[in-house]
This record gives C-alpha cells, sequence and structure tokens, in this order.
C-alpha cells in the first residue's frame, strides 16, 4: 500500500515562503508527535496561496526542550527564548516539555521555485 501525500502549512510570511523556495529554510517545528514519514510533501498555505513539492527526509520527535541548536538554528531561530516566543504565535500551550516533530526536507521543486530561479 503506497503512503498518501503529505502536506505542511507554512504561515503566510513572504521571507519564510522565499527561504523555503531558496532552499535556505529546509526544516520546521511542529506541536505534537505527528505521523510524518520520509517522502513526498506538499509545503503549501491555505490562507494565501501558495505551493510548492519536497522530500522529507528526516523526521524526529522529542521534547520541546531537547531541541539541538543546530535544529533551532536551521529552523531560524537565535536560541530557544527567541524560538518559544514566535512559536507560541501558533501554539499557545506550547511548554518546554511539549512533545514535538522536527520534520527535514530537501529537493524544493515547482513553478515557484522554477520563476525563482528564472529571475
Amino acid at each position: 500500500m503506497r503512503h498518501p501525500l503529505q502536506a505542511l502549512l507554512i504561515a503566510p510570511d513572504p521571507l519564510m515562503r522565499e527561504a523555503v523556495e531558496d532552499g535556505r529554510k529546509r526544516i520546521t517545528l511542529r506541536e505534537g508527535h505527528r505521523d510524518y514519514r520520509p517522502g513526498p510533501v506538499m509545503l503549501c498555505c491555505q490562507i494565501e496561496p501558495w505551493c510548492v513539492m519536497a522530500d522529507i527526509i528526516e523526521v524526529r520527535h522529542c521534547r520541546l526542550c531537547d531541541l539541538t541548536r543546530e535544529e533551532l538554528e536551521a529552523d531560524g531561530f537565535i536560541d530557544q527564548w527567541q524560538m518559544l516566543k514566535q512559536m507560541h504565535r501558533f501554539y499557545p500551550d506550547l511548554d518546554w516539555d511539549s512533545p514535538v516533530t522536527i520534520v527535514r526536507w530537501e529537493n524544493v521543486r515547482g513553478k515557484l521555485v522554477d520563476e525563482r530561479q528564472a529571475k
């Protein structure tokens, strides 16, 4: 049986989208242990239409306090306190003991990536 197409919502933030399209952002942190698996993923937004494809290469489950410095920096955070403050925008109940899922991807592709590269 084939695994269904996975999706990750990306906030309607132009800088974040550019970072995804350019390959500078290749990781995301999500509250809770989620059943993402290596394979194709659609990175998209339902608020302001935007969509690209990528390939999940790694999924890790841990507690928020167990994030590594490399994971924090790869997701654009300066330190744990900045990360917690910014993550509260999406997950207001998140605390240091909250379970989280870290998803890494590569090979971002699609029309928006092609158009960005053509500029």
